[in-house]
């Protein structure tokens, strides 16, 4: 089973039942026929960002994080500062370079603006493929993204 599954089962469990500990995740995700081991299970808890609340018989259970207020535009400028190294065009190309391992997170922020200049995004781990609908429009996603980082 794929993790992203994996974790649309355990956002579940936490919607409609009292998870307490990690055991309970193996335990429910076994019985719902996902084989998963306790460490798996603390890997996709880091990974999700899961909390641990309070519960009204004074118990605590496991919740997902608070929803972040950011939006995908001031995500990606804070995480352009931090990582954007250059970007070029040709045509109706950019390429944008960035620190190792920053690419992919920075191409999905970049899929959330929806911004209509934008066909597609082919991030690796250092370098996105920005394939714009013509040459003006990826001119102006240039622009944008290091209008950005200033």
């Amino acid at each position: 089973m794929q993790k992203n599954e994996r974790q649309a089962h355990i956002r579940q469990l936490i919607q409609s039942e009292v998870i307490e500990r990690q055991s309970d995740f193996v335990t429910r995700l076994k019985a719902l026929g996902v084989p998963v081991t306790q460490a798996t299970i603390s890997r996709d808890i880091k990974e999700m960002q899961l909390i641990k609340v309070p519960d009204a018989a004074g118990h605590y259970r496991y919740a997902l994080p608070p929803a972040k207020q950011l939006q995908p535009a001031d995500k990606l400028r804070r995480t352009l500062i931090a990582a954007y190294q250059s970007g070029q065009q040709m045509d109706q190309f950019v390429n944008v370079k960035t620190n190792p391992g920053t690419a992919p997170a920075i191409g999905n922020l970049i899929d959330q603006l929806n911004d209509d200049r934008v066909f597609a995004t082919v991030a690796g781990d250092a370098s996105i493929l920005i394939i714009c609908r013509d040459a003006a429009g990826a001119a102006g996603v240039l622009a944008t993204l290091e209008g950005m980082v200033g």
